[in-house]
């Protein structure tokens, strides 16, 4: 059983994500922070409370994490999730109580506690992880893995050009997540692009009997106005859910192991790319070095999945 730490921003892809992991028998969650992102931390953090109630999963440790980034200034996309972060659908207080110490020291507990055991699941910014990193850089060489749900290596963005959305709220943050040392592996959207979730299957789950169902179907129809208005409008994509899914079943993707780069300024903030000789500048024979050069981290991109794959799993564990 792999025991996973999931950092998130609930979302409408990340309860999808969520609910996956909750599913299976090969998941044992140790706990779960919040961080800003899709909405406000106050948000999130109401939402991640909803969603493991609804779960019967009160006990799991629940930290509050990260306000704002390392630096740039907080942005959010509530023009994506709704005001609330699930798709503007009524929703009642939580009474779930939280962990009584931050983010990063209660992934930092984790880690310490369970050594070489856990994998770290990031499907929002990484300020959380970044910042649990910078505190006790041990942890770098205790994690198991660390999945993220961030960046577009081989693909545009999508909130703006060059950036993925979760890369680009803290692309500080991002940068020293891939140059701490550990594995990472990326789901970015050069995957979450291939494998969008056609409507019929997602009627089937959002009408199944399983507890998060309803957060689903409340949330998916704001979500899906957006989607419609940028001309999609058959299918939803969920990138949080290509991390869950490389969780379950590795084997649906293709890995290139590549040194990444995360531009942190400037018009292409957030960007992420390989830089194929693992040296900033191309020529093998010339010796200068870049500050870039510097912050270089070896990454196993996820370059293609099976999607139909990752629909069946979908299905068997969601309807």
């Amino acid at each position: 059983m792999k025991k996973v730490w999931i950092d998130t921003d609930p979302g409408v892809d990340d309860t999808l994500a969520i609910a996956m992991l909750l599913e299976s028998a090969d998941i044992d969650i140790l706990g779960v922070s919040t961080i800003f992102g899709n909405v406000t931390v106050d948000l999130t953090t109401r939402n991640a409370k909803l969603l493991l109630e609804a779960a019967g999963k009160t006990h799991f440790p629940l930290a509050r994490g990260a306000a704002f980034p390392l630096c740039v200034p907080l942005d959010t996309s509530p023009f994506v999730h709704g005001d609330n972060g699930l798709g503007n659908m009524p929703l009642p207080e939580p009474g779930m109580s939280e962990h009584p110490v931050s983010a990063p020291q209660a992934i930092i507990d984790a880690v310490l506690t369970n050594p070489h055991d856990i994998t770290l699941v990031p499907i929002g910014p990484l300020t959380n992880i970044a910042i649990a990193y910078l505190l006790e850089p041990r942890i770098a060489s205790l994690v198991s893995e660390v999945v993220i749900m961030g960046g577009a290596v081989f693909c545009p963005g999508n909130i703006t050009p060059a950036a993925e959305a979760n890369f680009f709220h803290d692309p500080h943050a991002a940068q020293i997540t891939i140059t701490a040392g550990w594995p990472v592996a990326l789901a970015g959207l050069d995957v979450c692009n291939q494998a969008m979730v056609p409507d019929e299957l997602i009627a089937r789950i959002c009408k199944a009997s399983k507890p998060l169902a309803p957060y689903l179907a409340g949330a998916l129809p704001f979500y899906q106005d957006f989607l419609r208005a940028s001309g999609i409008h058959d299918r939803v994509d969920f990138p949080d859910a290509l991390a869950a899914a490389y969780l379950l079943q590795p084997n649906l993707f293709t890995i290139k192991h590549l040194p990444v780069f995360v531009e942190t300024e400037g018009s292409c903030m957030g960007q992420t790319f390989a830089v194929s000789r693992g040296k900033w500048y191309e020529d093998p024979q010339d010796q200068r070095r870049y500050t870039a050069d510097e912050h270089l981290g070896m990454v196993d991109v996820m370059a293609e999945v099976d999607a139909g794959g990752f629909l069946t799993l979908l299905q068997t564990l969601l309807t």
